[in-house]
């Protein structure tokens, strides 16, 4: 029988590594492996305190300063302030320069750039957390989470104990790749001596490199790897590495050793031959067939798309989300499947606001006069319409555009930063919701809240429609807070929907208020007992807690993607709510907010 070019344990194909079982369960199951164990029976609900978070709380010396209110003069993503993209690290000419020496002390992400500091898991079982991280099925549900996940697997930190370095440096590469941050992973390697490599990281590099389409890094490792490794994809890495170097007639004997022996499917070995052929001038492999595949993996995306393969329609509409995030950022791919695949990957955390306009440049800049894509023309009209109105209707038709719920969201982020540049005025405040969203989808947070003062004196329909969203992400108090909104919301959203679908809405609401700790005492007792939040107390809930108490981003980064590990319509408000306090407790009030919120508009 023919062996798979990657171990079964390492395919990274169009669906991740440990399938949750979760994924085909009924709603009211547990979305956590089995290593959780049941729930146990929920304690009798504590009353929490009626008051908003201190907009001047302490954070600790590893945020930036501008995260204790809202980083949207940045322009970037509220809760990424200064963290470049891969993409951005990947042009910048001083990236070469930042190397580590050894793996003592692992990550891009300074304080200054982004990252959550050097304890970001101090104290936390190094092991324990590797293992539950291979648990983890993508994508995650909240694409806050996402975000949450990267920057702490990002942070320069030394490693925890109970693990050894370069296992925990191949856990966080392989995580990140698994999340279609291919770029973000090959960050992580980036410096790191060979001589340090585990055989895990050996086999885990790979995979972020043919993620990354970035074939000749394949090439230092090869050499050690094959001899340390009995996993037949080294044996090929060394022929395609001997083609790239020129030395055609290795290559081919090799290949052609791989090919007598059966050791690697024909496609793996079809696309090797087509790279190493384009390199050496040789004409080999000109045709792929496709039709045995019913997934891409990293390998078939990398070596397809660093050859030059075109990849078959049915496969990209087949690939998850991580297989998108690859595609956006690989730059040998053709510009198009960038442009569709970032629709796909945005709405889960891997591409930004910022990298969706940036990439609808691109293609306006790429195109004729008379070819610019519509949705570039509509975007520049967002920017620079004439008036206002001209402006709004060029992000409402951008919005109205997505066929799918995905896709929507995907164009909620990309008008996001022309909406924050529309100024708040009762002529606009129809659209405001839908603005709101939009900002508040994509971070930011001060312009979405500037909209209150005008609502204030809208109908009460557009009032009530923005308030939700507007009372989950106020850390101020300016958005007042009582039961009687809460039942005018209720009403406005019965109105739109259904009484059940209000209901189910108001649970969301009612559980995001309630994990971030901003509703409690006799008065909001009734919205409890008419839109039940449920409570979970169990393992990992209890894990959560501890790690949001003693201020560990990583911890509760790695909990939060374990309890989020399923679509938005098999999380309940029961799943989020501990994960919210957890959040807000490690010093990430602002993704809390945002994440209720995010919860709030994409269960609706």
């Amino acid at each position: 029988m023919k062996r798979s070019v990657f171990k079964a344990a390492l395919l990274l194909g169009g669906s991740c590594l440990l399938a949750s079982a979760a994924l085909t369960q009924d709603a009211p199951e547990s979305l956590l492996p089995d290593i959780f164990g049941p729930s146990e029976p929920a304690p009798p609900r504590e009353v929490q305190p009626a008051i908003p978070n201190d907009p001047g709380e302490a954070t600790d010396d590893t945020d930036e300063p501008e995260r204790q209110e809202d980083a949207d003069e940045t322009g970037e993503e509220e809760a990424e302030p200064a963290q470049p993209s891969p993409a951005a690290e990947r042009d910048d000419p001083l990236a070469s320069e930042r190397t580590y020496a050894d793996f003592r002390l692992t990550g891009p992400l300074t304080p200054a750039r982004g990252g959550y500091g050097s304890r970001v898991f101090a104290g936390s079982n190094g092991a324990m957390f590797a293992a539950w991280m291979n648990r983890i099925d993508t994508p995650l549900a909240s694409r806050w989470a996402h975000i949450v996940l990267r920057r702490a697997l990002l942070s320069r930190a030394p490693t925890p104990p109970n693990i050894r370095p370069a296992d925990w440096v191949a856990a966080r590469v392989l995580m990140l790749t698994r999340m279609g941050e291919a770029d973000g992973a090959k960050l992580l390697l980036q410096g790191l001596p060979l001589d340090g490599y585990t055989p895990r990281l050996y086999a885990v590099a790979s995979q972020a490199h043919l993620a990354a389409a970035d074939i000749p890094a394949l090439c230092p490792l090869a050499p050690t790897a094959r001899a340390i490794s009995n996993d037949n994809f080294w044996r090929l890495a060394v022929a395609i590495c001997a083609g790239l170097d020129g030395d055609d007639e290795t290559a081919v004997t090799l290949f052609n050793r791989l090919r007598r022996e059966d050791a690697v499917s024909a496609l793996d070995l079809l696309l090797a031959e087509r790279l190493t052929g384009l390199a050496g001038g040789a004409d080999r492999a000109a045709n792929v067939d496709w039709d045995q595949t019913e997934r891409l993996n990293a390998y078939s995306f990398g070596m397809a798309t660093a050859g030059g393969v075109e990849i078959p329609e049915d496969l990209w509409d087949a690939a998850s989300p991580a297989v998108h995030g690859w595609a956006f950022r690989a730059g040998d791919a053709p510009l198009e499947q960038r442009a569709a695949s970032a629709k796909i990957a945005a709405a889960t955390g891997i591409v930004s606001a910022r990298e969706l306009g940036a990439l609808a440049s691109l293609r306006a800049d790429r195109a004729g006069a008379d070819e610019v894509p519509q949705d570039a023309v509509r975007l520049r009209a967002a920017y620079a319409g004439r008036t206002p109105q001209e402006r709004l209707s060029a992000i409402e038709d951008l919005v109205e555009e997505g066929d799918n719920a995905g896709e929507r969201y995907a164009a909620l982020l990309l008008v996001a930063p022309a909406a924050a540049t529309l100024e708040p005025s009762a002529d606009l405040a129809e659209s405001a919701p839908m603005l709101i969203e939009a900002m508040l989808a994509a971070g930011r947070t001060r312009a979405a809240l500037s909209w209150w003062p005008v609502l204030v004196n809208a109908s009460e329909d557009v009032r009530m429609r923005a308030w939700p969203m507007l009372v989950l992400a106020d850390q101020t108090g300016n958005v007042p807070l009582s039961p009687g909104l809460a039942r005018a919301a209720y009403k406005i959203m019965a109105a739109d929907t259904s009484e059940s679908a209000a209901a189910g809405r108001m649970s969301w609401l009612i559980g995001g208020l309630a994990g971030l700790g901003r509703i409690g005492g006799n008065q909001w007792d009734s919205f409890f007992e008419d839109f039940p939040v449920g409570r979970r107390s169990d393992v990992h809930t209890r894990a959560l807690a501890l790690a949001g108490q003693r201020g560990r981003k990583g911890e509760v980064a790695v909990l939060a993607a374990l309890g989020l590990q399923a679509p938005w319509d098999k999380v309940r408000p029961h799943d989020i709510a501990p994960i919210l306090s957890a959040f807000d407790g490690a010093g990430l009030g602002v993704e809390a907010r945002l994440l209720a919120v995010e919860a709030f508009t994409r269960t609706g």
